[in-house]
């Protein structure tokens, strides 16, 4: 039996020990070495070659993420690993790092309890690095810093050990100063990275080592000793006497949160139903027994298997060929295949408990944020809210009239599969509108269309949408009412900036039906005139 069947083997009783599982993602900015990092990962665990790590990116399996070198998809991988004697299993989401893939890092964060934030020596923090840490932090996702590419400083930027570390201090001191500013408060302080208690790492994903405070305590390694193996070129050395996947994981295992802990705090957040009913008793103590519920982050078209559907189990488990309910839908749905991820493969599996990630075929009407149960009047998870909206728009239309039903369908399964694209009919000339976040979005859209639907089509030259914006309070506007009986005046102002914030950071829900007392409270909290507060009605 090969080193990745084994460990396989290990996932099926370990997937049961909810102290004995870690779900985390890697974020960054783009090309800061995420994926390179995530391949260190599962050489480690035997599931890809040690000689290609950091070569064979093998979560960007899609052809579009090998051709441009970039990540694409959000990829989940399974793999475990030994720390102090006991084994443990990681589920692991590599995400992209591209500005126009941000929809996936925000789906991702909500399947995940811990994060590796991934930060390049040489570029220190950048804008998407910010953009990550806030869609983590708002999900209640607690971080740990891998500070990445340290050789390069050497070989490249001919820094000395003292500028290193300066170098080093200013990236934590930015990093904490993002994770102050956006962290939630009972986790102040608590959720800082630090040097001392092993929060930090420091190393090289294409050289597959690293280094944290422990394992220069264990190990007797120093940063000069480092800088002169650098310096020499002697990094296979390095990596042998500190493996990257080793120190990473251990950090993982000692750091961030087993689900069991993770739900009792992020439940309450991304659930708003009575946390003393049976099903949220069962996901507050992320156990197995009790009613299904479980969270689509994802959704692919495989050309074999149709709609693959992914999620997070947060209470009861997901079994093969069992009858559950997609919230909003009036049906029941039969699960066909249930499944963990590596990579490409799909590894089937009798069933995922709670904790866990998996892989569903059969809920054909789910889409990326469904709620799957077996308690048919459920109230369904929040909504995920991204950070941002799409700005850019081409018009699609088919270059065969012929194959228009074809287009049809294939736009549905594209803006399933990825809900940041949005699409939408010209009312007045009934073309096809697709927007997206930006032109690198379309464009891969595009390819998919042409490539894995099969649909050849024609597109217009990109446009940017504008919109108008209240600056200040308007005159009073007076409108009738069809009768002329009635008489409606209306006026528009701003809001308050904090009112703003709050409801663009999902503090304040924008379903007035359900939580309209909370609702008002919070309005009230933020400085809004209470009979104000009290007449909401919508947010939009």
């Amino acid at each position: 039996m090969g080193r990745k069947e084994e460990n396989i083997k290990k996932a099926e009783v370990l997937r049961k020990q909810l102290d004995r599982i870690r779900n985390i993602g890697v974020v960054a900015h783009i090309d800061h070495g995420k994926t390179t990092f995530s391949d260190n990962l599962l050489a480690g665990a035997g599931m890809i070659s040690e000689e290609l790590a950091g070569e064979q990116l093998a979560l960007d399996y899609d052809e579009q993420e090998q051709a441009r070198g970039i990540t694409i998809n959000a990829a989940a991988a399974s793999m475990v690993h030994e720390y102090e004697g006991k084994e443990y299993l990681i589920n692991l989401i590599d995400t992209p790092g591209h500005v126009d893939f941000g929809g996936d890092v925000t789906r991702a964060m909500r399947a995940v309890d811990g994060g590796i934030v991934v930060v390049c020596a040489v570029e220190g923090v950048m804008p998407q690095t910010e953009t990550v840490l806030r869609q983590a932090l708002r999900e209640k996702v607690k971080p740990v810093l891998l500070i990445n590419k340290v050789d390069r400083l050497i070989n490249e930027l001919k820094l000395n050990a003292e500028e290193m570390q300066e170098r080093f201090v200013k990236v934590i001191a930015e990093v904490n100063t993002l994770i102050s500013k956006m962290v939630p408060e009972e986790f102040k302080n608590e959720w800082k990275v630090k040097v001392e208690d092993g929060s930090v790492i420091f190393g090289s994903s294409l050289h597959n080592w690293a280094i944290s405070k422990p394992y220069m305590d264990k190990t007797g390694m120093t940063f000069k000793d480092i800088y002169e193996y650098c310096k020499n070129n002697d990094e296979k050395t390095l990596a042998k006497k500190l493996p990257m996947y080793k120190i990473a994981l251990d950090t993982v295992i000692e750091h961030l949160p087993n689900p069991k802990d993770a739900q009792k705090y992020r439940i309450p957040v991304i659930w708003k139903g009575d946390p003393d009913s049976e099903v949220g008793r069962a996901m507050l103590e992320c156990d197995s027994k009790g009613p299904l519920a479980l969270m689509i982050t994802k959704i692919i078209i495989d050309p074999h298997a149709g709609e693959v559907a992914f999620g997070r189990v947060y209470g009861g488990k997901i079994t093969e060929g069992q009858e559950v309910y997609i919230v909003g839908m009036p049906k029941k749905y039969r699960t066909q295949q249930v499944a963990i991820m590596v990579g490409s493969d799909r590894i089937t599996v009798k069933e995922v408990e709670a904790g866990n990630i998996a892989a569903i075929t059969g809920l054909k009407d789910a889409i990326a944020g469904s709620t799957v149960t077996t308690v048919q009047d459920m109230e369904s998870f929040e909504g995920i809210k991204y950070i941002s909206e799409p700005v850019v728009t081409v018009r699609v239309e088919a270059k065969r009239p012929s194959d228009l039903p074809k287009l049809v369908k294939a736009l549905r399964n594209i803006s399933k599969a990825d809900p940041s694209i949005v699409v939408s009919i010209n009312q007045e000339s009934g073309e096809y509108l697709m927007s997206g976040m930006g032109e690198l979005h379309l464009e891969i859209t595009e390819y998919r269309i042409k490539n894995e639907q099969g649909v050849d089509i024609v597109t217009s030259e990109p446009t940017v949408i504008y919109r108008e914006t209240v600056e200040r309070k308007s005159s009073k506007f007076e409108g009738k009412s069809p009768n002329k009986h009635n008489y409606l005046y209306v006026e528009v102002e701003p809001l308050e900036e904090s009112i703003v914030k709050a409801i663009q950071e999902g503090e304040i829900s924008d379903n007035v039906k359900k939580h309209g007392k909370e609702i008002t409270k919070a309005l009230q909290e933020l400085g809004m005139d209470r009979a104000e507060a009290k007449g909401v009605f919508a947010i939009n």
